[in-house]
């Protein structure tokens, strides 16, 4: 099979809106939408939550966001429509009108060069309204040819387009496989589709890569769900020919310029730190969710949009929830060419799953919720709700660097007098572990190889918003975790959210 597919310019929808669309278009915009309360961000006092109100009707299953030039947003759903949302300053007053249908569970959506596009089960389509009259009117199928065997696991997610106008595509794993390889062929894989249409295998061995992204430098990161071969949800650094860990996706591409280098079976009764030393082209993720603690199943990422309209957080990520029903926060940087970083908490109690997020035209975070085929915890089955910063600065965590012999910890507001007597290093008021994973093809892992570390020393800078800590002993491809419970800021501001994890791939050398 060659990967290299041309598109397929045929068109796939009319080439006019269907006379059931257009009466859906007419009701949608005349409907009068229910009273829905805001509800409070009681976790995070410098942001505000509000909850959308929908027609009775609509059942929104946010399955993909993107911010329209004119400021309003299309909505993906999962049953396989596009809708316009007018508006989302105000969630109460937000109009709806039908885009497009007839779709096959499009999970995700960009808006680049004029068009929608979205990853449905078997094709990137591109959906434009040509005539601008509001509506759809062709559906162009732009990239086709993986595996699909009407499995039910086999979703497929995207685009995320990159700076050179690539869209980068995730396919699941397989639940089980067909009767020959080629029937799965290409899951569990990463592919870029060049604007022509042409696309290529880039990276293999996801399971249920849900959530793609790029950081402020042009990378593209995926989220990875907790299952066989993944010990805990990761993020993950796509990078051409990296091995991410699931054995499924090394049976495609033999015979072709992408055929993995791992060998097969693979070693087994290793921690993730040792396979990343034994098993050839095997990365380890940027960082690890610790279960439970940080989720249980990470969905999207969205970086900082930079503009400062969302809080003290830029070059900084947000991550999507799903079974916790809330959203991350991840500060990265690059140790030796290889990111890690450190991953808090942001935003719980959201009404349902958090399967996408979105920057709306004035900053704030738009959360697209669907719970449909898992449990999540909240009170509704599908929704939209909307962060915005209150331009309150919150006293956080704001990141965490490595450092050769330690961590140096940045604060968003300057530390209580007199925390030196509270840091006494026989009974210093942070915990501070580290542990790793068993890599093996069970389904999850608990924390494997636990160690308490201890403080050898520690200062505070002059402004009291950064603390350095040497820390022994530190472990390459561990996750060290912090908990600063009881420490407040100089107006007496407790920390909103006192604990981290520091995923530590390498080590710095002079730093």
């Amino acid at each position: 099979m060659n990967p290299a597919h041309l598109p397929d310019f045929r068109p796939l929808g009319a080439p006019c809106a269907s006379r059931r669309l257009l009466l859906l278009y007419w009701l949608s915009v005349s409907l009068q939408v229910c009273d829905v309360p805001a509800a409070d961000l009681s976790a995070e006092p410098a942001y505000e939550l509000s909850t959308f109100a929908l027609p009775e009707s609509l059942k929104l299953e946010v399955s993909g966001m993107a911010l329209l030039p004119h400021g309003s947003v299309a909505l993906a759903l999962r049953k396989g429509e596009i809708w316009i949302a007018d508006q989302t300053k105000d969630p109460a007053t937000t109009h709806y009108r039908l885009f497009a249908e007839g779709l096959h569970e499009p999970l995700g959506l960009s808006y680049h060069e004029g068009s929608l596009y979205t990853v449905q089960r078997t094709e990137l389509t591109r959906i434009t309204d040509e005539d601008g009259d509001g509506q759809a009117d062709t559906y162009w199928s732009v990239a086709r040819g993986w595996g699909v065997t009407g499995n039910y696991h086999e979703y497929a997610y995207g685009p995320q387009f990159d700076r050179q106008g690539n869209a980068w595509i995730t396919l699941n794993a397989s639940i089980g496989r067909g009767p020959k390889p080629e029937d799965n062929a290409w899951r569990g894989w990463s592919l870029r589709v060049a604007p022509d249409g042409r696309w290529e295998p880039v990276s293999y061995g996801f399971r249920s890569p849900c959530g793609l992204g790029m950081n402020p430098e042009g990378d593209i990161f995926a989220t990875d769900q907790q299952g066989n071969w993944f010990p805990t949800c990761p993020l993950i650094h796509i990078q051409p020919g990296a091995f991410h860990g699931h054995a499924d996706a090394l049976v495609h591409g033999k015979g072709t310029p992408y055929e993995p280098r791992v060998r097969t079976p693979l070693p087994t009764g290793l921690t993730v730190a040792e396979a990343a030393k034994r098993i050839p082209n095997y990365r380890l993720p940027a960082l690890w969710f610790p279960y439970r603690n940080m989720g249980m199943s990470s969905t999207d990422i969205l970086w900082d949009d930079g503009s400062g309209r969302f809080g003290p957080f830029e070059g900084q990520a947000f991550v999507g929830e799903f079974t916790m029903s809330m959203v991350l926060r991840v500060c990265l940087e690059q140790v030796e060419g290889q990111y890690q970083g450190a991953c808090f908490g942001f935003a719980e109690g959201l009404q349902c799953g958090v399967l996408r997020l979105a920057w709306d035209a004035a900053g704030d975070l738009l959360v697209g919720q669907s719970n449909r085929g898992w449990n999540s915890l909240g009170n509704r089955s599908f929704g939209l709700q909307k962060i915005h910063w209150t331009g309150e600065v919150p006293f956080e965590i704001l990141r965490i660097q490595a450092m050769s012999d330690g961590f140096a910890i940045t604060f968003t507001q300057p530390l209580e007098e007199g925390i030196e007597a509270n840091l006494d290093l026989d009974t210093p008021s942070l915990s501070l572990r580290s542990h790793t994973y068993h890599y093996h093809a069970s389904y999850g892992s608990e924390p494997v190889d636990e160690l308490e570390l201890e403080i050898v020393d520690w200062t505070l800078s002059e402004d009291r918003r950064r603390w350095t800590c040497q820390v022994t002993p530190l472990r390459e491809g561990y996750v060290h975790t912090f908990d600063f419970k009881g420490w407040t800021s100089e107006s007496g501001q407790p920390l909103t959210h006192p604990s981290a994890a520091y995923t530590l791939n390498r080590i710095p050398t002079g730093k």
